[in-house]
């Protein structure tokens, strides 16, 4: 028989028919450039997404599946299977949705385009990177019968843009709850998908906030299926809770941690992992709420397979933070091991507990804890109000000083002594002087005045902030946004501006009031001071708003906050200043960052945009990354 006609005949043989489990062990292969443990993909290693993956089986019923879950577990690369299944077997036009365009982009380059290298089935479908080919860019990869998209939810033309069968929306938390005045992102692309009656719709996050978080609030509309695991002594099926998880309160660090049987009591070691993985099974929590179109999954790293993170990986975590107490890596640690919400327990202090607290030093007076200096400031019609705030090891502060600059703020005069405040010193008690290092200009009212004056002084000293309330904003700042600035209606330049999940800052501000020092009189992170002649009506200002409950125009409940008095200017200047700490970016430093800017003080500059000698290479650096890149991350 002729080539020809056993050509033909291969071709009328239909296609093996596997499921998404099934084509990733056959098919899938890791690449050393982005997987710890590279080869051929093995869905016994994480026998728990097998049924996820295979939920997107283009013959299951299941059209959404909600997957809230820790971190190391593999779920990214469950995502990434559903991707390559679909590029091979039945192509058809996909879209991976991320946080950002450039989390969009960096993925592509070091997860994407690894996989596709490294799946002989997916490399013999599109084009190779480097070719001339047109059909495999960083954001779109053409394949015969569809194409992958790949975008930001942040940009809200390239979620309107085509139809799409298969969805995946990664990281849904990250996303804005608003995206330039058109809705949720997540409703902007799932609306792609209308058309296609037998669709795919994935969202998988790491939850974050409970009053913000969208796959907390979607995962709870399921049947909230969890993974129940056979203990090794008594067979007895139960989900892996954090509570169960024994070990040495003490040690540090801690080298083994075991696992309680909640039935028998037995101790359950790391070494079973394997042996209860494989033997496990989804169980649905509220059956009374299934529905076969639509599915919900909850894993967390409790489950993580052995030698990838261990039990007493995350005690030594838990612990850290406790130690520390450390709320911030507390919720770290429910978030991205328990993959549960964090709770926010926000309580106003009164304000005449924190008036009592005052004392210790002056107002323009810099406690020697001292490394850094922000400030603050909040833009009304007739004056400027200022929060001049010190920071210390572990995000302590000290209030240096509270201002009013009266003026009218459409005209110059107030903003020139705004500017002399940037050339202003500050004396340390050990003698040092140090100047503002970094300020951030609320630029909700007198816009364009506000860009101005950010522009003349420069980003590397003075940053225009927009407040987003409300859910639109889950993260404490956003990448920033190039913005023109108009002079007698011309553009006469651009500035950046930094939008704020103020929400969130304001949650950790009062978190930081209501903090007492400990038994031994030290102050723990996050600790807030304030001088001995501070005025009372700062205090009231600083407790004027309240966190409520809700309900938005779609119906669903959120936190917001609203005033209890009028005056709230002090909160926003605070709120300001720490965005301004955390644009610096105080939030990554360690012990040896604290004590080196502690050593070297940054002096205030003796005239317009001089930098001092200790970060004038630093600033210089940051520029030159900010002139490149079209977004500062």
């Amino acid at each position: 028989m002729s080539s020809t006609v056993l050509g033909f005949l291969d071709g009328l043989r239909p296609t093996k028919r596997l499921r998404p489990s099934e084509w990733a062990d056959e098919h899938r292969f890791l690449s050393s450039v982005a997987a710890a443990e590279p080869g051929r993909w093995r869905t016994s290693r994480t026998p728990y997404l097998k049924e996820i993956m295979d939920c997107f089986d283009p013959y299951s019923q299941v059209q959404e599946v909600i997957f809230m879950k820790g971190a190391q577990i593999g779920a990214t690369e469950c995502g990434y299977n559903i991707l390559g299944y679909y590029i091979d077997l039945d192509p058809c036009p996909i879209m991976c949705v991320m946080p950002t365009e450039g989390t969009a982009k960096r993925n592509s380059k070091m997860r994407i385009d690894p996989m596709i290298e490294a799946s002989p089935t997916l490399k013999g479908k599109i084009a190779a990177i480097k070719s001339r080919d047109k059909g495999n860019t960083i954001l779109q990869k053409d394949f015969a019968g569809g194409t992958l998209m790949l975008a930001g939810a942040n940009s809200a033309s390239s979620l309107r843009s085509v139809p799409v069968r298969v969805l995946i929306l990664d990281e849904v938390d990250a996303f804005p709850q608003d995206l330039e005045g058109e809705g949720s992102p997540v409703g902007l692309a799932k609306a792609r998908t209308r058309t296609f009656a037998n669709r795919k719709i994935a969202q998988i996050s790491t939850p974050t906030v409970e009053s913000t978080s969208a796959v907390h609030r979607e995962f709870f509309t399921t049947d909230q299926r969890y993974f129940h695991v056979p203990c090794p002594h008594c067979a007895a099926m139960q989900r892996l809770r954090w509570e169960q998880v024994k070990f040495s309160k003490t040690a540090n660090p801690v080298v083994s941690a075991h696992y309680e049987c909640e039935h028998c009591s037995e101790a359950i070691e790391e070494r079973h992992k394997p042996w209860m993985l494989k033997h496990g099974q989804w169980m649905a929590d509220a059956p009374e709420l299934a529905d076969p179109k639509r599915i919900g999954y909850h894993l967390s790293s409790l489950y993580s397979p052995l030698g990838w993170y261990s039990w007493a990986d995350a005690a030594n975590d838990f612990l850290a933070a406790k130690r520390k107490n450390d709320q911030n890596k507390m919720k770290v640690f429910v978030n991205t091991v328990l993959g549960e919400v964090w709770k926010e327990k926000v309580i106003v202090p009164p304000y005449e507990r924190l008036y009592e607290r005052r004392g210790g030093y002056q107002a323009k007076q810099v406690p020697a804890e001292v490394c850094v200096l922000t400030a603050g400031v909040d833009v009304q019609a007739d004056r400027l109000e200022m929060e001049i705030t010190g920071w210390g090891e572990g995000l302590r502060s000290w209030v240096v000083d509270y201002r009013v600059l009266t003026g009218d703020t459409s005209a110059t005069e107030v903003w020139d002594k705004l500017r002399e405040v940037l050339y202003e010193g500050f004396q340390r008690t050990d003698g040092a002087r140090l100047g503002v290092y970094k300020m951030a200009v609320d630029s909700g009212y007198n816009t364009n005045h506000v860009y101005k004056f950010c522009r003349q002084e420069g980003a590397a000293r003075v940053v225009p902030v927009k407040g987003q309330a409300g859910s639109r904003q889950r993260i404490m700042l956003s990448s920033p946004q190039s913005v023109d600035v108009r002079s007698n209606g011309k553009r006469v330049g651009k500035t950046m501006l930094w939008n704020l999940g103020v929400d969130l800052i304001k949650t950790e501000v009062y978190a930081a009031l209501n903090l007492n020092v400990n038994d031994e009189g030290e102050d723990p992170p996050y600790y807030c001071r304030f001088p001995s002649n501070l005025d009372i009506s700062y205090f009231r200002m600083l407790t004027a708003e309240r966190l409520v409950k809700r309900k938005n125009p779609k119906g669903y409940e959120e936190h917001i906050w609203e005033k209890t008095q009028d005056r709230n200017e002090a909160l926003d200047c605070r709120v300001y200043s720490r965005a301004a700490a955390a644009i610096v970016g105080l939030d990554r430093w360690e012990a040896a960052n604290w004590k080196a800017a502690g050593a070297t003080a940054y002096a205030p500059p003796t005239q317009k945009n001089e930098v001092s000698k200790p970060h004038k290479a630093k600033e210089a650096q940051r520029e030159t990354r900010r002139k490149r890149k079209n977004s500062f991350w």
